[in-house]
């Protein structure tokens, strides 16, 4: 007889090996509930246990006798509850296996609703509510009749109004009937609104094929065109800038941190705020030659056309503390390209306070408060000129 199974993989590693332990050891296996199973058939724990390893291993028909009996057994579902890890929900088993056998039919080879309809009226305030409904809403987005599909999906709305996900699939069904394209209007604007803040492509794909279908070429860029991926790449540099940077910081993971921040610089290699990041990252790791590397010297002289560019590399490196020397050179070249500009000047000053030369650094902090034009700027800019000062007396008192 087989030991057990697990269909299926899913990170993080550490987990897969807890349930590869557990195998080894006996613990709730397909083995060891059969042969409990054999012992005692009316043990509502062990009927259950064997019915979901059947039901993950997709023989419906040894799940459905074995769910089965667990209600028969248990009608009241007073024998234990089971705990659904992902959803983080916990259900008495006679409840979930009657949800299980309703949710078996819908993606049967004779779909019917019926009976996890059913189930939500015996159970209105089950807290397998959405699991009902999402299988529901793939028999009402695929199979069932236009006007059967608009009365659940408007219901589902209903159930969840915070819900993007069922408004897109109710969207997709509009997009797949080509009507009604009112309604469709209608769930594609309250869509992109609810989605607004955080862009999720399989959205806007829906989004746009409904628009297309309407004829309307323009909106189908706006929503799913090349500035929409353009904010996916972004999006997805700035995570893994935040993940690396996290890590890195924590001194623990190290090795990915470093390949998120090598892939972040990759997605946006002409990015000087990327490329700071990334530099930023190796240097947490304590890898100031490899931060030399991206964003150094060799980074500079590529990017020499732009008085800022000199300037954020002065500032990068004078906050960090290092290559100061570089900062140095950097900071006078950008006050030499656009010497009417106070924040070229203030950088200039930050350089020189961090390499301790306080006379020149209180004659640039002068300079920038000379080139302001904004009186708020001038008493900020005082506020560094007063800092330099205190510094100054500080360090000649040691």
């Amino acid at each position: 007889m087989e030991t057990d199974w697990i269909v299926g993989y899913g990170p993080p590693a550490e987990k897969f090996h807890e349930k590869i332990i557990r195998i080894l050891a006996g613990e709730g296996t397909f083995k060891a509930l059969s042969a409990a199973y054999a012992k005692n058939p009316k043990d509502v724990p062990t009927v259950f246990g064997l019915a979901r390893k059947y039901g993950d291993r997709y023989n419906l028909k040894k799940s459905s006798e074995l769910y089965k009996a667990v209600i028969a057994l248990d009608p009241q579902g007073r024998a234990g509850t089971y705990k659904l890890e992902y959803d983080k929900i916990e259900v008495p088993y006679t409840e979930y296996a009657e949800f299980a056998l309703g949710a078996d039919l819908i993606y049967s080879d004779s779909p019917d609703p019926a009976p996890l309809q059913a189930f939500l009226k015996k159970y209105p305030a089950t807290k397998l509510d959405k699991q009902v409904y999402q299988r529901l809403s793939y028999f009402y987005g695929y199979q069932a009749p236009k006007d059967k599909a608009g009365e659940f999906f408007a219901e589902y709305a209903a159930r969840f109004p915070d819900d993007p996900d069922v408004l897109n699939m109710w969207l997709t069904r509009v997009v797949r009937d080509k009507e009604p394209l009112e309604k469709g209007g209608e769930l594609a604007a309250a869509l992109e609104k609810m989605s607004e803040r955080h862009a999720v492509r399989a959205f806007n794909e829906t989004m746009a094929q409904f628009y297309a279908l309407k004829g309307e070429k323009a909106k189908v860029a706006e929503i799913y065109g090349k500035d929409f991926m353009g904010g996916q790449v972004s999006s997805l540099a700035y995570d893994l800038l935040d993940y690396a940077s996290f890590w890195a910081g924590q001194g623990a993971n190290t090795e990915d941190a470093l390949a998120m921040a090598d892939l972040a610089l990759k997605l946006k290699p002409d990015q000087t705020y990327v490329t700071q990041q990334v530099a930023g990252v190796y240097l947490k790791a304590g890898q100031e030659a490899k931060a030399l590397e991206i964003f150094g010297p060799a980074w500079l002289q590529k990017n020499s056309d732009k008085a800022n560019n000199f300037v954020s590399y002065a500032s990068f490196w004078s906050n960090q503390g290092k290559n100061l020397d570089g900062a140095l050179a950097a900071a006078i070249k950008a006050v030499e390209m656009k010497p009417d500009t106070y924040y070229m000047w203030s950088t200039l000053s930050n350089v020189h306070l961090k390499m301790k030369a306080y006379d020149e650094a209180l004659a640039a902090a002068q300079k920038a408060i000379d080139k302001a034009d904004n009186e708020q700027v001038k008493e900020f800019l005082k506020k560094s000129l007063d800092r330099i000062k205190a510094a100054k007396e500080k360090d000649a008192k040691k």
